[in-house]
């Protein structure tokens, strides 16, 4: 028998409530509908189907068949799309963004700021959010090619020309390496970390092969920071890394805090941006203000 196409959001409505309630009567009084209205409504899905979803004759309350449990459990899931259709809708109707776009730095930690995007999908749970993760100038790129709206990045690596800005709190780079290199053996000489190889980030977007804070001699460039931290935990090289971002190996002692003259760490200056041109919505405003709180504002916008 063929699947007649018009199947109905009602009839599927009645479907879950029959279940969810036990009988045909209390799915009425629910529904605010007679009971014979629920049979038949039933009844009908049945024919279009093909399939018996209830077995009626085995006990005073309606018992799904097999083929009925099968059913319901994909019309729960239609009934969610519904309901996630209608609320997007809502939010497009009152002026929520249809998709919220993040390009973020590597180097910024991702433990607080994963719990401020919990929030955000608490506050906005139809908002799509995309991630961009990239490395320096990255941020800035994918800005101006209007893949992403907002952009949290390095102050460094980006001119600021046509954007608003507000700066956050940096994050702390220290110089690291396994605690059986060399300069962590024993008390290093003055410039002795110039004689080691030095693993250090490099901006894959630029032809140019910038590098930034470079002491050593020899050095290999890494585009990512899982290679920049997993080539000194394998005993290649040392480098500087975001502190957030090793602190469970220096305190499990995979890694040790290097102390170089030439090398001493710094704070890498973040900041939240947009295009001028280009305002974020109701939900991305949100996202950066919350961040922007959460994550230590230290100055007001720029222009």
């Amino acid at each position: 028998m063929a699947i007649a196409p018009a199947l109905s959001l009602d009839q599927l409505q009645v479907l879950l409530t029959v279940v969810d309630t036990g009988s045909f009567a209390a799915a009425g009084r629910k529904l605010n509908r007679a009971t014979s209205a629920i049979s038949y409504a039933i009844d009908t899905l049945e024919h279009q189907l093909g399939i018996q979803l209830f077995d009626r004759g085995s006990t005073r309350r309606p018992q799904l068949t097999h083929a009925g449990e099968a059913v319901v459990a994909e019309a729960r899931a239609v009934m969610l799309g519904a309901d996630m259709l209608r609320a997007r809708v809502k939010g497009l109707v009152e002026g929520l963004e249809a998709e919220v776009s993040l390009a973020i730095d590597q180097m910024v930690p991702p433990q607080q700021l994963t719990e401020i995007l919990s929030a955000f999908h608490r506050e906005f749970p139809t908002v799509p959010l995309r991630m961009n993760s990239e490395t320096m100038g990255g941020v800035e790129r994918i800005l101006q090619s209007g893949h992403c709206g907002i952009g949290i990045g390095g102050l460094l690596h980006m001119s600021g020309d046509g954007f608003t800005s507000v700066r956050i709190d940096g994050v702390r780079i220290i110089p690291v390496a396994r605690p059986d290199h060399p300069l962590a053996r024993a008390r290093a000489k003055a410039a002795a970390a110039r004689e080691h190889l030095q693993i250090v980030l490099t901006d894959s977007g630029q032809t140019d092969t910038r590098t930034y804070s470079v002491v050593a001699g020899s050095i290999w460039r890494v585009g990512d920071l899982s290679w920049k931290r997993a080539l000194p935990l394998a005993g290649v090289g040392w480098g500087g890394m975001p502190e957030p971002m090793v602190r469970e190996d220096l305190q499990a002692g995979r890694l040790t805090h290097l102390r170089l003259s030439e090398f001493r760490g710094s704070k890498y200056p973040l900041q939240i941006v947009h295009k001028n041109d280009s305002p974020p919505g109701p939900a991305g405003s949100w996202l950066i203000e919350r961040i922007a709180r959460d994550m230590g504002r230290t100055a007001g916008r720029t222009f």
